[in-house]
């Protein structure tokens, strides 16, 4: 039995009508997603911001569908998400989501986009600033367009040090800009903003929570100081999946949005925030060589099925699920693959006659976000079944 050729790169409507279908009736490297996990990561982070008296703001640019979407909302479309292109925030609120935020510093070249989308689908749009020219760009650009209104996020910086006003060394620039925000026609103040990426290179639960714990403090100390001087700053939104999958407790902040939690990945099981059993995700891969010599073989998983990213933790891409092999090394189309490093840096032997070609294996990625963005399609799989794929 050769199998079925399954052309990966088909649309939705042209591959379902092949399914369902066996994992090794697939075409290779393909992205496979486990939707019970799926629904039991969302369903958990729901429990968790209800526990924790917080609104749960969920970042859907890990996963890009509106079927993983609702399960992030409990299938309320009026519930706020937060999307990281305008195509998302298209696609989005074209599909029914009526509060979105557009979660990276605003430039001015993406308004007039994002008041069409606005216009035309009713959608209520907030963004992020954290300089005083974006306000500035804003102002002027609502002040040309008919019925122009944004929602409006401070962004803060808690310990990232990526974007947002550091609030530990210039608190007075931002009481500035929440103040300028808040002075301008047709621009709501909505609150403050943190991303507490710096998450992801916690080596243990408790040092994400840590994390957690300390954004947390400055976000609220911060938005306190605002209240003080006359603003109104209901929203104090915070957080990642690393620091909200290990933390229960959110004292002082208002809504938390993480995103990654609904597949999980290599990063978060090693910073603490996850089970590997939460990783919902595999990259499907087949052997392709044997080479005895340098220890490794190849499988048909590139960069471009996996992306480049490692674990802040260790120095390979992914590892093989049910074994101690690892994703050692990555070119454009290919993957070594090699038994981990010992602690004295050698490498145990293996037999790869365990793995002849052709044999499947399935990679537990490191970064499940640029991870799924190498695929256009995802196969949900259920009992080593797939039932149904998504675009």
């Amino acid at each position: 039995d050769k199998g079925t050729y399954m052309e990966p790169y088909l649309t939705w409507n042209a591959m379902r009508t092949k399914l369902p279908c066996k994992l090794s009736d697939l075409v290779t490297p393909a992205f496979i997603v486990d939707i019970d996990v799926v629904k039991r990561n969302c369903e958990n982070m729901i429990a968790k911001a209800k526990a924790g008296n917080v609104k749960l703001r969920p970042n859907v640019k890990t996963h890009k569908t509106m079927e993983i979407a609702k399960l992030q909302v409990d299938g309320d479309l009026s519930n706020g998400i937060v999307c990281s292109t305008l195509a998302e925030v298209s696609f989005f609120a074209s599909n029914g989501f009526s509060d979105i935020t557009y979660g990276i510093p605003i430039t001015s070249i993406k308004l007039f986009p994002l008041y069409q989308i606005s216009q035309s689908t009713g959608c209520k749009i907030s963004l992020i600033v954290d300089s005083e020219v974006q306000v500035d760009e804003l102002k002027n650009f609502i002040e040309d367009q008919e019925n122009a209104h944004f929602g409006c996020f401070l962004k803060i910086d808690t310990g990232y040090h990526r974007a947002g006003v550091d609030i530990r060394l210039n608190r007075a620039t931002g009481l500035e800009l929440a103040q300028k925000i808040s002075g301008e026609k047709n621009i709501t103040f909505r609150g403050i903003y943190s991303h507490s990426g710096h998450g992801y290179q916690a080596q243990d639960t408790a040092e994400a929570q840590n994390i957690c714990l300390e954004e947390c403090k400055m976000a609220r100390s911060f938005a306190d100081f605002l209240i003080e001087k006359g603003l109104d700053c209901q929203i104090v939104s915070i957080g990642s999946t690393p620091s909200c999958g290990s933390s229960n407790q959110f004292p002082g902040v208002t809504e938390i949005h993480p995103g990654n939690y609904v597949f999980f990945d290599r990063q978060q099981v090693q910073a603490g925030a996850c089970k590997e059993a939460d990783v919902a995700v595999r990259v499907l891969t087949r052997v392709i060589g044997h080479y005895e010599s340098s220890g490794h073989m190849l499988c048909d998983a590139g960069s471009l099925a996996m992306s480049k990213d490692l674990a802040p933790q260790d120095d390979h891409f992914g590892f093989v699920e049910g074994c101690d092999l690892v994703l050692q090394s990555l070119s454009q189309e290919c993957g070594k693959v090699m038994t981990k490093k010992t602690s004295t840096g050698k490498r145990a032997p293996y037999n790869m006659d365990d793995y002849p070609r052709g044999s499947l294996l399935k990679i537990v990625p490191n970064h499940s976000c640029l991870t799924a963005a190498c695929h256009p399609l995802y196969y949900i799989v259920e009992n080593d079944m797939v039932s149904l794929c998504h675009l």
